[in-house]
């Protein structure tokens, strides 16, 4: 009986060592699933900018499938502004971003897939701060030189109406000049004679 239950005891030990067995090779045999992960980005999630980037690069943890993958930048009111060129090196995914004026949060939505594993979608944010814009002088006048230039002008206009006036009392004291001369006509010489003396004439 002991030796019964001892051969017992073997068969059963030997069923579980096959057992486990077959559980490692099949755990050393099965393909497993990954998933694609993010490495790092530019610019960083959550970070604040000053300086708008000509850019956005995302770094995934092996080398991306050709086709798979996506990259848009949106400005804050939802808009597109990267320009569409998505570019691809490796693990490195890029695409270009116009030129931001708007002040305020940028989403960066992405898609991408490495070599063998299953994609991943999903966004990051930064905050851009525009810069203030500092208006340059126009060519123009100022508000400074407005009173100027309107007292210049009043000033011309002046001379020139004095000017147009004197030219008309000219041309009146021309033509009374003239009308009085004709009327009184040109002064007649007058001229003394003087007495002759007779000569006495003696007998």
């Amino acid at each position: 009986m002991a030796r019964l239950g001892l051969i017992e005891g073997e068969g059963v030990m030997k069923k579980v060592a096959v057992f486990l067995i077959s559980l490692i090779f099949g755990a050393m045999s099965a393909n497993p699933v990954l998933a694609t992960s993010l490495i790092s980005s530019s610019p960083v999630g959550g970070s604040v900018l000053s300086v708008a980037p000509t850019a956005v690069t995302i770094n995934a943890n092996a080398d991306l499938t050709d086709g798979a993958n996506e990259l848009t930048v949106l400005d804050p009111t939802g808009n597109r502004v990267d320009d569409g060129s998505v570019q691809m090196q490796g693990a490195t995914l890029t695409v270009g971003v116009k030129p931001l004026t708007a002040t305020g949060i940028y989403t960066v939505n992405y898609t991408i897939m490495a070599i063998g594993e299953n994609p991943l979608t999903s966004s990051f944010t930064f905050l851009f701060n525009a810069p203030a814009v500092i208006s340059e002088p126009t060519p123009g006048a100022t508000a400074e030189e407005a009173p100027v230039q309107s007292i210049n002008r009043t000033s011309d206009f002046l001379v020139i109406a004095l000017l147009i006036f004197a030219i008309f009392v000219l041309i009146l004291l021309s033509r009374y000049a003239k009308e009085t001369f004709n009327k009184t006509g040109p002064a007649k010489v007058k001229t003394i004679k003087k007495p002759t003396k007779s000569k006495k004439i003696s007998k």
